[in-house]
């Protein structure tokens, strides 16, 4: 993430979009609980001077069969998912979900259900999943 990384706090999805970098599964012997660590080191150093939250993070996106990261001008407990996630001090969570994952981006047929329009409409169901999220607070 050494490229120039977009700040905007006014429009925190445009910038955490701007600033997603995405990864397949990762080649055999390279460490990415150490390589995702290395990297908010790094981005906490670069970004100690400036003002206001900005948070490094990276998630498992189960759908894509992907790792993400991104970085956007919010504290950690206010990253911009629109479900429920809990922020983790270490990667190994995240990793934990990805090394899990035996067929990555592929979500079974066993999995989904049909939704009838008048049961969307009507949902109270509540969804008690959240998934980790490791967060790097860069500021202070």
């Amino acid at each position: 993430m050494d490229e120039e990384l977009v700040l905007d706090q006014g429009n925190v999805n445009a910038e955490a979009r701007g600033n997603l970098v995405a990864f397949g599964i990762a080649p055999e012997g390279f460490d990415v609980q150490r390589a995702l660590v290395a990297v908010g080191e790094r981005l906490s150093a670069r970004f100690a001077d400036v003002a206001g939250p900005v948070t490094f993070y990276a998630w498992y996106d189960e759908q894509a069969g992907q790792l993400r990261c991104s970085v956007a001008s919010v504290e950690p407990d206010d990253l911009p998912f629109g479900g429920p996630f809990r922020s983790v001090d270490s990667p190994a969570p995240v990793l934990a979900l990805m090394a899990a994952d035996a067929q990555p981006g592929v979500v079974p047929w066993a999995d989904l259900r049909e939704v009838s329009a008048e049961e969307d409409a009507d949902s109270d169901e509540q969804v008690e999943y959240s998934f980790p999220v490791f967060a790097v607070k860069l500021t202070r």
